[in-house]
């Protein structure tokens, strides 16, 4: 994790973008949910990481220049027990090679700008239905 992540709380949503601009609007749409953000680095560990945080969500910046975004979501959907938690991922409509990667891995993605227009609902959306009393 990063440093500019939160205390791990009941309520994380997992963070995997690299770029300042997108990951503070991306932290600061999911803490309008009222839940955790929690920012991570490509790292060996990564998935252990993730695992031990159990998320609610995930969200991959496709386009990251550290890491293969698909070869890290590929992992996390590999990994019995982040198989079944719901992502987000983004790439931005001139990326081609991404969005044909991504579509033949059966990962499903938005384009960048669609992500950036609505980012609280989008997130809401992707992420499952909670109870109130959890997001309290």
């Amino acid at each position: 994790m990063t440093d500019d992540s939160r205390e791990n709380t009941k309520l994380n949503v997992a963070i995997l973008i690299g770029e300042d601009f997108f990951r503070k609007r991306t932290f600061d749409a999911i803490s309008a949910l009222a839940i955790t953000p929690m920012a991570f680095e490509f790292s060996d560990t990564l998935l252990d990481e993730l695992v031990a945080a159990q998320p609610i969500g995930i969200v991959v910046d496709l386009e990251d220049e550290r890491f293969s975004g698909l070869s890290v979501l590929a992992a996390i959907r590999a990994t019995p027990e982040l198989a079944d938690v719901p992502y987000i991922a983004y790439a931005a409509f001139d990326r081609e090679d991404i969005i044909v990667s991504a579509a033949a891995l059966g990962i499903n993605h938005v384009i960048r700008s669609v992500y950036a227009a609505d980012l609280v609902k989008m997130i809401r959306d992707f992420l499952p239905d909670l109870d109130e009393e959890l997001v309290e």
